[in-house]
């Protein structure tokens, strides 16, 4: 009897603020409660909570796209790019950036003009070895701001600033930077950092669906290149590659591993930070190493 006393009692649900609903239907009541207590069937949320491996599953895959794309798709997309882009166009990207460092951070050079000859003489007999087809220029300019450096950018447009001049005081020591710098032109490393920014940007707009945030900086890429880094396997590369270029010329890569020598000591001496030009390097003693080997 009690059984049937408690059954039959009156469903009473507990409302916010304290306001109580008493159903008179017990069973309409039951068989609602009943339903709003079972998932919707098919739904994607009842699905994932019901599949927590396909969570975990779909969390992996994503990290692992992070990692690869950004560390191998992009570069090996980027560079096929850039190996398919005409070398005119590449030389206007470079003469663009150079005009966009003259107006913000470059003044004219002030170093001697028969100085500048003996440098792009040397500079033009080097390029004439390793480039074919293609044209390269060596320009020069000083400023505060980049300091002592040398920098290649897109279609072969090389920059030597007369701070690094004055520092390393030997000739032979300053071709031996333009050398590394002809590597970096001769394996296209100012234009696969490029497309490689590019794409990156391209890929991050997609992702974000930001078509006005990739206009700006779009705009602003060339400006990038001021940063003057490549990656420690293109510096690696160009090392190679310049020191190459040096013993084809019948020069020694002795006064660039005495050069790169004075520029760490001085800088160890007097100054908080190391030049420019060594700072997106490999480390200078392994760079020594590889220069004085057979």
């Amino acid at each position: 009897g009690s059984e049937m006393c408690i059954r039959d009692s009156p469903y009473k649900i507990l409302m916010a603020e304290g306001l109580v609903f008493e159903a008179k239907n017990n069973q309409e009541t039951k068989e609602f409660l009943e339903f709003c207590e079972k998932p919707i069937s098919g739904s994607w949320l009842n699905y994932l909570e019901q599949k927590k491996s396909v969570i975990f599953i779909g969390i992996m895959v994503l990290a692992a796209l992070l990692i690869t794309v950004p560390r191998y798709v992009l570069p090996w997309a980027g560079d096929r790019v850039a190996n398919w882009i005409p070398h005119s166009w590449l030389m206007m990207a470079g003469y663009e950036t150079l005009a966009i460092l003259d107006e913000s951070f470059f003044s004219p050079s002030e170093l001697a003009l028969q100085d500048q000859d003996k440098y792009t003489n040397e500079f033009d007999r080097m390029a004439s070895l390793v480039l074919k087809g293609h044209t390269a220029k060596l320009v020069f300019r000083q400023s505060k701001e980049i300091g002592p450096n040398a920098f290649a950018l897109p279609g072969g447009v090389v920059v030597l600033t007369d701070k690094l001049v004055e520092i390393a005081e030997d000739q032979a020591g300053v071709i031996g930077v333009l050398a590394h710098e002809l590597g970096h032109v001769h394996l296209k490393h100012p234009a696969r950092r490029l497309v490689r920014s590019l794409m990156a940007l391209a890929l991050v707009s997609l992702i974000f669906d930001d078509a006005a945030t990739f206009a700006e900086e779009l705009v602003a890429v060339s400006g990038s290149l001021i940063s003057l880094a490549y990656t420690r396997e293109f510096e690696e590369e160009a090392d190679r590659a310049g020191k190459e270029i040096l013993i084809r010329a019948g020069l020694s890569p002795i006064p660039l591993a005495n050069l790169l020598q004075k520029l760490s000591d001085g800088c160890q001496e007097n100054c908080s930070q190391l030049p420019e030009w060594l700072t997106t390097h490999p480390s200078v003693p392994s760079r020594i190493e590889f220069l004085l080997s057979d």
